[in-house]
């Protein structure tokens, strides 16, 4: 069985104040939505909005004299797991609240695969409720930090991204699938 503390440890280089600020999201969301399983996936540096939904490149037909095919970012209706390059993901750890026959969810989701590949690797395959986070890694130094956040609930996936800067404190920067105050809220809320 998996231990349900699924608020993420501060590590080498991450701020401290960065974390706690995406540790009070991640417990609004499970506790708003009743979330049985949650994975945090620690990214190497910071990473934009255009990881949000994407899937990855598709080899398409191309025609033209010099080439029979050409490569083309895919961002799909069902969602897919980010095609994070798999020496860019420095951890991924699981947690769940009661135990599930679901084995899946404890295989690692980023594997050395071709990105065309990638285009069926729905998160909803994973699990029927469950919380994702992707965050970014050495934001003591970077001053900037960046996440995801994908919620399943058995076929219907939500998702969002946000980066945040040191201000006066950290302040969340961009939103993206988000309202900026909606996620201020989730930051506000401190639970014991």
């Amino acid at each position: 069985m998996l231990d349900f503390d699924q608020e993420i440890k501060i590590k080498n280089g991450d701020a401290p104040e960065f974390i706690e600020m995406l540790n009070r999201i991640i417990g609004t969301l499970v506790f708003q939505y009743r979330i049985d399983e949650v994975c945090h996936i620690r990214i190497k540096n910071w990473f934009d909005h255009k990881w949000l939904n994407y899937s990855g490149y598709a080899i398409v037909p191309f025609e033209d004299v010099d080439r029979h095919s050409a490569k083309e970012g895919k961002w799909q209706d069902k969602i897919t797991v980010p095609p994070f390059i798999p020496r860019r993901v420095l951890s991924e750890s699981f947690f769940r609240k009661r135990p599930t026959n679901n084995k899946i969810f404890e295989k690692k989701l980023h594997r050395g695969k071709m990105s065309n590949d990638n285009l069926h690797n729905r998160i909803s395959n994973y699990t029927t409720n469950g919380l994702f986070i992707w965050y970014s890694s050495d934001t003591e130094k970077n001053k900037r930090g960046s996440f995801m956040i994908y919620r399943v609930q058995e076929e219907d996936v939500v998702t969002f991204y946000a980066s945040a800067e040191i201000k006066n404190g950290w302040e969340i920067t961009r939103t993206k699938g988000i309202e900026p105050n909606e996620l201020k809220q989730f930051v506000k809320v401190k639970r014991s």
